[in-house]
Protein backbone atom coordinates (compact mmCIF):
# COMPACT_ATOMS: atom_id res chain seq x y z
CA UNK A 1 0.00 0.00 0.00
CA UNK A 2 1.28 3.65 -0.85
CA UNK A 3 2.72 5.32 1.91
CA UNK A 4 1.84 9.00 1.04
CA UNK A 5 2.97 10.97 4.17
CA UNK A 6 6.32 8.58 4.22
CA UNK A 7 8.59 10.79 6.74
CA UNK A 8 6.61 13.82 7.69
CA UNK A 9 5.32 14.81 10.30
CA UNK A 10 1.34 15.98 11.65
CA UNK A 11 0.73 17.79 14.74
CA UNK A 12 -3.08 16.63 15.48
CA UNK A 13 -4.58 18.10 18.38
CA UNK A 14 -7.71 16.72 20.16
CA UNK A 15 -6.03 13.18 19.35
CA UNK A 16 -7.03 10.99 22.49
CA UNK A 17 -10.20 9.73 21.07
CA UNK A 18 -12.74 10.07 18.61
CA UNK A 19 -12.16 11.93 15.06
CA UNK A 20 -8.56 12.81 16.43
CA UNK A 21 -7.65 9.31 17.40
CA UNK A 22 -8.43 7.93 13.87
CA UNK A 23 -6.96 10.50 12.22
CA UNK A 24 -3.46 10.33 14.06
CA UNK A 25 -4.11 6.21 12.84
CA UNK A 26 -4.56 7.03 8.94
CA UNK A 27 -1.38 9.43 8.96
CA UNK A 28 0.39 6.67 11.03
CA UNK A 29 -0.70 3.91 8.23
CA UNK A 30 0.58 6.57 5.30
CA UNK A 31 3.81 6.75 7.10
CA UNK A 32 3.48 10.05 9.09
CA UNK A 33 5.44 10.64 12.53
CA UNK A 34 2.55 11.89 14.73
CA UNK A 35 2.85 14.53 17.48
CA UNK A 36 -0.92 13.66 19.34
CA UNK A 37 -2.12 16.49 21.76
CA UNK A 38 -4.59 16.25 24.38
CA UNK A 39 -5.26 17.48 27.69
CA UNK A 40 -4.20 13.95 28.85
CA UNK A 41 -1.09 12.19 26.79
CA UNK A 42 -3.28 10.40 24.70
CA UNK A 43 -1.20 7.02 25.06
CA UNK A 44 -3.62 4.43 23.69
CA UNK A 45 -3.81 6.71 20.57
CA UNK A 46 0.26 6.62 20.56
CA UNK A 47 0.14 3.02 20.52
CA UNK A 48 -2.25 2.66 18.02
CA UNK A 49 -0.23 4.70 15.87
CA UNK A 50 3.09 3.15 16.81
CA UNK A 51 1.60 -0.27 15.65
CA UNK A 52 2.20 0.96 12.09
CA UNK A 53 6.06 1.26 12.56
CA UNK A 54 6.25 4.88 13.06
CA UNK A 55 7.02 7.50 15.76
CA UNK A 56 4.68 9.13 18.26
CA UNK A 57 4.82 12.00 20.83
CA UNK A 58 2.03 11.94 22.80
CA UNK A 59 1.88 15.06 24.33
CA UNK A 60 -0.49 16.88 27.03
CA UNK A 61 -1.71 19.95 24.81
CA UNK A 62 -4.47 22.30 26.17
CA UNK A 63 -5.76 24.73 23.37
CA UNK A 64 -6.84 27.11 25.50
CA UNK A 65 -3.62 28.46 26.41
CA UNK A 66 -0.87 29.61 23.94
CA UNK A 67 2.03 28.87 25.74
CA UNK A 68 0.85 25.17 25.59
CA UNK A 69 0.53 25.09 21.95
CA UNK A 70 4.26 27.18 21.70
CA UNK A 71 5.41 24.18 23.93
CA UNK A 72 4.53 21.12 21.63
CA UNK A 73 4.96 23.14 18.31
CA UNK A 74 8.63 23.22 19.78
CA UNK A 75 8.88 19.58 20.68
CA UNK A 76 7.52 18.71 17.46
CA UNK A 77 10.61 20.20 15.88
CA UNK A 78 13.02 19.09 18.77
CA UNK A 79 12.02 15.66 17.97
CA UNK A 80 11.50 15.81 14.35
CA UNK A 81 13.15 18.81 12.86
CA UNK A 82 9.77 19.80 10.94
CA UNK A 83 6.18 19.59 10.83
CA UNK A 84 4.27 19.24 7.41
CA UNK A 85 0.90 19.18 8.59
CA UNK A 86 -1.01 20.94 11.11
CA UNK A 87 -4.95 19.16 12.03
CA UNK A 88 -6.63 21.66 14.63
CA UNK A 89 -9.17 19.11 16.03
CA UNK A 90 -9.49 20.16 19.31
CA UNK A 91 -13.43 20.67 19.87
CA UNK A 92 -16.28 20.81 22.51
CA UNK A 93 -19.95 20.57 22.47
CA UNK A 94 -23.04 21.43 24.89
CA UNK A 95 -26.85 21.47 23.98
CA UNK A 96 -29.21 23.53 25.25
CA UNK A 97 -31.97 26.06 24.26
CA UNK A 98 -29.64 29.19 23.79
CA UNK A 99 -31.40 31.52 26.36
CA UNK A 100 -30.80 28.58 28.95
CA UNK A 101 -27.04 28.48 28.29
CA UNK A 102 -25.26 29.75 30.66
CA UNK A 103 -22.37 32.90 29.89
CA UNK A 104 -19.77 30.35 30.92
CA UNK A 105 -20.32 27.52 28.45
CA UNK A 106 -21.06 29.52 25.46
CA UNK A 107 -17.36 31.29 25.99
CA UNK A 108 -16.06 27.90 26.61
CA UNK A 109 -17.27 26.57 23.62
CA UNK A 110 -15.83 29.57 21.54
CA UNK A 111 -12.65 29.50 23.67
CA UNK A 112 -11.95 25.96 22.50
CA UNK A 113 -13.38 25.37 19.05
CA UNK A 114 -12.43 28.95 17.81
CA UNK A 115 -10.02 30.48 19.42
CA UNK A 116 -7.99 27.26 20.24
CA UNK A 117 -8.20 26.56 16.36
CA UNK A 118 -6.52 30.09 15.79
CA UNK A 119 -3.82 29.56 18.49
CA UNK A 120 -3.41 26.08 16.95
CA UNK A 121 -2.57 28.37 14.01
CA UNK A 122 -0.54 30.78 15.53
CA UNK A 123 1.87 28.14 17.16
CA UNK A 124 2.83 26.15 14.36
CA UNK A 125 2.64 28.16 11.23
CA UNK A 126 6.09 30.23 11.41
CA UNK A 127 7.58 26.73 11.41
CA UNK A 128 5.56 26.22 7.90
CA UNK A 129 6.34 29.31 6.81
CA UNK A 130 10.15 29.14 7.09
CA UNK A 131 10.16 25.62 5.28
CA UNK A 132 7.87 27.36 2.73
CA UNK A 133 5.49 24.78 2.37
CA UNK A 134 3.01 22.43 4.61
CA UNK A 135 -0.55 22.04 5.15
CA UNK A 136 -2.93 22.87 7.36
CA UNK A 137 -6.47 21.65 7.86
CA UNK A 138 -9.18 23.16 10.22
CA UNK A 139 -12.09 20.27 11.70
CA UNK A 140 -15.60 22.09 11.09
CA UNK A 141 -18.50 20.23 11.00
CA UNK A 142 -21.25 19.87 8.96
CA UNK A 143 -23.56 22.49 11.68
CA UNK A 144 -20.63 25.25 9.64
CA UNK A 145 -23.44 25.47 6.92
CA UNK A 146 -26.67 24.52 9.11
CA UNK A 147 -27.96 24.89 12.23
CA UNK A 148 -29.49 22.11 14.75
CA UNK A 149 -31.76 23.20 17.74
CA UNK A 150 -29.90 23.58 21.11
CA UNK A 151 -26.37 23.85 19.82
CA UNK A 152 -26.47 27.26 19.29
CA UNK A 153 -22.74 27.65 20.91
CA UNK A 154 -21.39 24.85 18.61
CA UNK A 155 -23.30 25.86 15.56
CA UNK A 156 -21.80 29.34 15.98
CA UNK A 157 -17.92 28.19 16.77
CA UNK A 158 -18.55 26.11 14.00
CA UNK A 159 -19.40 28.75 11.22
CA UNK A 160 -16.68 30.98 12.68
CA UNK A 161 -14.14 28.56 12.01
CA UNK A 162 -14.63 28.71 7.95
CA UNK A 163 -13.51 32.91 8.40
CA UNK A 164 -10.55 31.84 9.81
CA UNK A 165 -10.30 29.33 7.70
CA UNK A 166 -10.18 31.41 4.17
CA UNK A 167 -8.23 34.37 6.34
CA UNK A 168 -5.56 31.53 6.77
CA UNK A 169 -5.63 30.30 3.33
CA UNK A 170 -5.48 34.11 1.97
CA UNK A 171 -2.34 35.01 4.43
CA UNK A 172 -0.46 31.47 3.61
CA UNK A 173 -0.70 31.40 0.31
CA UNK A 174 2.11 33.23 -0.45
CA UNK A 175 4.19 31.29 1.55
CA UNK A 176 2.99 27.90 -0.24
CA UNK A 177 1.17 26.40 3.09
CA UNK A 178 -2.73 25.09 2.36
CA UNK A 179 -5.25 25.91 4.48
CA UNK A 180 -8.75 23.95 4.23
CA UNK A 181 -11.78 23.04 6.60
CA UNK A 182 -12.90 19.56 6.51
CA UNK A 183 -16.64 19.35 7.58
CA UNK A 184 -17.67 15.83 9.50
CA UNK A 185 -21.47 14.74 9.63
CA UNK A 186 -22.46 12.49 12.63
CA UNK A 187 -19.42 10.74 13.56
CA UNK A 188 -20.45 7.38 16.04
CA UNK A 189 -17.80 9.46 18.75
CA UNK A 190 -18.27 9.51 22.52
CA UNK A 191 -18.44 13.41 21.74
CA UNK A 192 -21.89 12.79 19.88
CA UNK A 193 -23.16 10.04 22.33
CA UNK A 194 -22.04 12.66 25.13
CA UNK A 195 -23.73 15.80 23.47
CA UNK A 196 -27.29 15.27 24.42
CA UNK A 197 -26.96 13.87 28.04
CA UNK A 198 -27.87 17.08 29.66
CA UNK A 199 -31.15 16.44 28.89
CA UNK A 200 -32.02 13.28 27.06
CA UNK A 201 -34.62 10.85 28.95
CA UNK A 202 -34.21 7.34 28.67
CA UNK A 203 -36.45 6.80 25.57
CA UNK A 204 -34.32 9.76 23.74
CA UNK A 205 -31.02 7.55 24.79
CA UNK A 206 -32.56 4.81 23.07
CA UNK A 207 -33.21 6.69 20.11
CA UNK A 208 -30.33 8.52 20.02
CA UNK A 209 -28.33 5.10 19.94
CA UNK A 210 -30.90 3.95 16.89
CA UNK A 211 -30.13 6.95 15.57
CA UNK A 212 -25.99 6.67 15.34
CA UNK A 213 -26.03 2.76 14.44
CA UNK A 214 -27.89 3.42 11.47
CA UNK A 215 -26.31 6.47 10.14
CA UNK A 216 -23.26 7.99 12.10
CA UNK A 217 -20.28 7.29 10.00
CA UNK A 218 -17.18 5.27 11.15
CA UNK A 219 -14.26 8.10 12.69
CA UNK A 220 -12.27 6.55 9.70
CA UNK A 221 -13.35 8.39 7.29
CA UNK A 222 -12.88 11.77 7.98
CA UNK A 223 -8.78 10.59 8.70
CA UNK A 224 -9.13 9.11 5.05
CA UNK A 225 -10.17 12.12 3.88
CA UNK A 226 -8.17 14.44 5.70
CA UNK A 227 -5.03 12.52 5.30
CA UNK A 228 -5.72 12.96 1.16
CA UNK A 229 -6.50 16.42 1.67
CA UNK A 230 -2.63 17.16 3.14
CA UNK A 231 -1.03 14.98 0.91
CA UNK A 232 0.66 15.80 -2.76
CA UNK A 233 -2.58 14.81 -4.81
CA UNK A 234 -4.34 17.74 -3.24
CA UNK A 235 -1.25 20.43 -4.07
CA UNK A 236 -3.51 22.74 -5.86
CA UNK A 237 -6.22 22.64 -3.13
CA UNK A 238 -6.78 25.91 -0.64
CA UNK A 239 -8.95 27.69 1.02
CA UNK A 240 -11.76 24.90 0.46
CA UNK A 241 -14.72 23.64 2.78
CA UNK A 242 -14.95 19.66 2.33
CA UNK A 243 -17.87 17.96 3.43
CA UNK A 244 -17.38 14.10 4.28
CA UNK A 245 -21.43 13.75 5.47
CA UNK A 246 -22.80 11.07 3.29
CA UNK A 247 -24.58 14.24 1.34
CA UNK A 248 -26.74 15.04 4.42
CA UNK A 249 -25.91 17.81 3.66
CA UNK A 250 -28.22 17.70 0.45
CA UNK A 251 -30.07 14.66 1.26
CA UNK A 252 -32.84 14.81 4.14
CA UNK A 253 -32.91 12.34 6.54
CA UNK A 254 -29.12 10.61 6.06
CA UNK A 255 -26.89 10.93 8.70
CA UNK A 256 -28.95 12.87 10.63
CA UNK A 257 -27.63 14.53 14.23
CA UNK A 258 -29.24 12.81 16.78
CA UNK A 259 -30.42 15.43 19.45
CA UNK A 260 -33.57 14.69 21.58
CA UNK A 261 -35.82 17.49 21.54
Amino acid sequence: MERRHEGRVVLITGAAQGIGQAIAERFARDGANVIAGDLGPPTETARLVEAHGVRCVAATVDVRRQSSLDAVVAEALARFGRIDTVVANAGIIAAAPLWEMTDETFTSILDVNVAGSWRTLKAATPSLIERGSGSVIVIGSIQSRVARKRLAAYTTSKHALLGLVKAAALELADHNVRVNAVLPGVIATPMVANSTSGHATDEGFRRMAALRNRSALDPGVIGAAISWLASDDAAEITGVELPVDAGSLILPGVNEFPVVE
